[in-house]
């Protein structure tokens, strides 16, 4: 039996609990994001790429020029290409790492500077970011169950994706993310007015966030003008009038010294070509693979093919072409491509538009981007990925999803860490990221007939395939193909990572497609 004082205190606790349940979830979360930071810490000293040198050259620039130069400057190779708020971003930053070393600063003499001290300020002002994410994550589930909550919690605070792109790659990601988590929460409760400002905010920070924009419009244009024609004019313009005061606000400065066009310029510079320099796993491989298998085909069988006189990742120049056969691809076509990808999830959200779908549905949007876009980063993957890590915990077929399309977005990252001492530290995160995954979705859905009964959270027997041949792929690049091939055809991994996660993302795309067509 239990003393009494035992059970005096345990109802004591639980007294405390219900009348302070927030301060016990921010108990919890600080832990949560207080290991994370303790791992993070300790990736300082390793591998950062060439995206480390571009974010310290913008510190630079924006501490050393006038705002009236910021975008015209061409001191270093790595150009300002990001969107207002995020170039005062980085001179808010420019406060403290100006104290720290004022080399970090220095436009001209900090130019490839890699000192300790440019190291550990800037891999902390990326943690510190975080607290954006963080932020976000509270907000979104502070009034969840316990396990839901901590299970968005192991996907998104412990992503290892986050991990790699943005502490050791070096990147913002987590604090971007965090921004549009805060403006689909606010949806999600309804408040659309916010919603819509801190989206707004968002594209101000960066503009490749813009693909989720037709949802938001029709969306807030939908729920939040709703109300007759003189009450929704009203609130149409009270949006709009939001919206605009965010653009003036980040781009007003620079319409004053008449410096707009260069600004957008830099932004969307279509020149770069189809496809980043490592290709992301998306619909774009398919298509350069058939123009590659035709024109050897029909080169073997006699007939003439023009070879290409351009480059997939370097941009077209005039009139030519990098492919033999199939047709050339432009910025436009991708364009009409992605917009008509996302136009059933449109229809959707114009007759039925549910603050519990948006979550869905933005994630929905940006998958398309991810597959259609013109020049897509394979980082771009956890733009979707991150809210859809909202979404798993709604059901098992939800979860079923995640599962893979985590492993998939995940692993297409690990070419990015190319280096032998980061390899370990690749594969253990993705190994420890499924284990979670597997204990945090069995134990969220353990009293799930479909759960023990289809076999698992893999279900499927070409799912099981699909994901034992990350395996075999994994083998070849690290152990066969320098066997077989030694030097050449360097290619050739990279390819095979490129086109087996292609696939998945594509499953999930349509997965996600059928979702956003059944669900009424």
């Amino acid at each position: 039996m239990k003393h009494p004082n035992q059970e005096k205190q345990q109802l004591k606790e639980k007294h405390t609990q219900l009348q302070n349940p927030h301060r016990h979830i921010l108990k919890d979360l600080f832990w949560f994001s207080f290991i994370a930071t303790f791992f993070k810490l300790l990736l300082i000293p390793a591998y950062h790429s060439t995206d480390f040198e571009v974010h310290r050259n913008w510190l630079a620039l924006t501490h050393t020029l006038p705002l009236s130069q910021w975008y015209t400057d061409e001191t270093s190779p790595w150009t300002l290409d990001y969107p207002p708020f995020f170039a005062y971003f980085e001179r808010f930053l420019t406060l403290f790492a100006s104290l720290v070393d004022p080399t970090i600063t220095d436009l001209y003499n900090g130019l490839n500077y890699k000192a300790p001290t440019v190291i550990i300020f800037q891999r902390l002002s990326v943690i510190a970011s975080d607290t954006v994410l963080i932020y976000s994550i509270y907000k979104l589930t502070n009034n969840m169950q316990l396990k839901k909550r901590f299970l968005i919690w192991v996907l998104v605070v412990w992503s290892p994706g986050l991990l790699i792109v943005d502490h050791v790659h070096f990147q913002y990601n987590g604090f971007l993310l965090g921004i549009l988590l805060i403006s689909l929460g606010a949806l999600q409760k309804g408040h659309d007015l916010f919603g819509g400002f801190v989206f707004a905010v968002l594209l101000c920070f960066k503009h490749l966030f813009a693909v989720a924009g037709p949802v938001y419009f029709v969306y807030l244009f939908r729920h939040y003008c709703r109300g007759g024609i003189l009450r929704g004019s009203g609130k149409l313009v009270t949006m709009g009038t939001v919206v605009v005061g965010v653009f003036l606000a980040a781009y007003g400065p620079f319409a004053y010294y008449g410096q707009i066009q260069q600004v957008l310029r830099r932004m969307f510079p279509f020149g770069r070509g189809l496809c980043h320099a490592y290709w992301a796993p998306n619909f774009w491989v398919f298509y350069i693979l058939s123009d590659k298998v035709l024109a050897y085909v029909l080169s073997r069988l006699g007939f003439h093919t023009q070879p290409p006189t351009a480059s997939f990742t370097g941009g077209l120049v005039g009139d030519s072409s990098p492919f033999s056969i199939l047709p050339t691809i432009n910025p436009s076509v991708t364009f009409a491509i992605v917009l008509l990808a996302i136009s059933p999830c449109l229809v959707k959200a114009w007759k039925n538009p549910d603050p519990k779908m948006i979550v869905r549905q933005v994630a929905y949007a940006y998958t398309c981007g991810f597959l259609f876009g013109w020049h897509v980063h394979e980082k771009a993957s956890l733009h979707f990925l991150i809210p859809l890590a909202i979404v798993a915990i709604e059901s098992i077929e939800d979860a079923r999803h995640y599962f893979i399309l985590s492993i998939v977005s995940v692993y297409s990252l690990f070419p990015l860490l190319y280096e032998a001492q980061e390899y370990p530290i690749k594969v253990v995160l993705l190994l420890l990221h499924v284990a979670l995954m597997w204990f945090g979705f069995s134990s969220q859905f353990s009293e799930s007939a479909s759960l023990s009964k289809n076999g698992g959270l893999v279900s499927r027997w070409i799912e099981r395939i699909y994901l034992v041949g990350f395996v075999g792929v994994e083998v070849w690049g690290q152990f066969v193909h320098p066997l077989v091939f030694g030097d050449r055809l360097p290619f050739l991994p990279l390819m095979m990572i490129s086109f087996y996660c292609a696939l998945g993302m594509m499953y999930s795309w349509i997965w996600q497609l059928r979702c956003i067509i059944r669900l009424r």
